[in-house]
């Protein structure tokens, strides 16, 4: 495992296809510091499982820095990745029906269940951490916003420059 950036951490090794080189397309044997299909299978499976990006990250020795990136620039794996996580936003709320099923009719909560959740309160902390970052419609705050209106556009432009004008003094 080579050491640097990553803290120790080194990805699967594998073969890319890199967009262009000096002479074009080619592809790039990897030792494990860049990202490979292999990389990005391992990902989205660890992804689908938990949706825990942090860990799933850590699966396949990148950081989440490096994948966050990644789905900024390239659609296709941004919808890979919003799949993967309604997998496992699917895979969460099953769980915590039956367990809270279980809870209500008061049955004991199975310790081989891929969720064990021993009260309501613990199904509510576990859909809460898994629900979509709230204030932006869902939205990550680095992703890129959706392009707006030439109306949507003037209305700001107005509001902000007669906020200008009210502080100056000048309204």
């Amino acid at each position: 495992m080579a050491s640097g950036k990553s803290g120790g951490r080194c990805g699967p090794e594998g073969k890319i296809a890199r967009a262009s080189g000096k002479d074009g397309p080619q592809i790039v044997h990897s030792k494990g510091k860049r990202w490979t299909d292999e990389a990005e299978a391992i990902f989205l499976d660890s992804l689908a499982a938990s949706n825990n990006a942090r860990w799933s990250a850590e699966q396949c020795g990148f950081s989440t820095a490096a994948i966050y990136a990644r789905a900024r620039r390239d659609p296709g794996f941004h919808e890979r990745m919003a799949a993967a996580r309604a997998i496992a936003q699917d895979r969460i709320d099953e769980g915590l029906y039956r367990a809270a099923e279980d809870f209500l009719a008061g049955k004991a909560p199975d310790p081989d269940a891929p969720l064990v959740v021993t009260s309501v309160d613990q199904a509510i902390a576990i859909r809460k951490l898994n629900a979509p970052a709230s204030g932006g419609g869902g939205r990550r705050p680095a992703w890129p916003a959706r392009p707006r209106t030439l109306e949507e556009m003037r209305a700001s432009i107005l509001r902000k420059a007669s906020a200008i004008a009210r502080k100056r003094g000048l309204i």
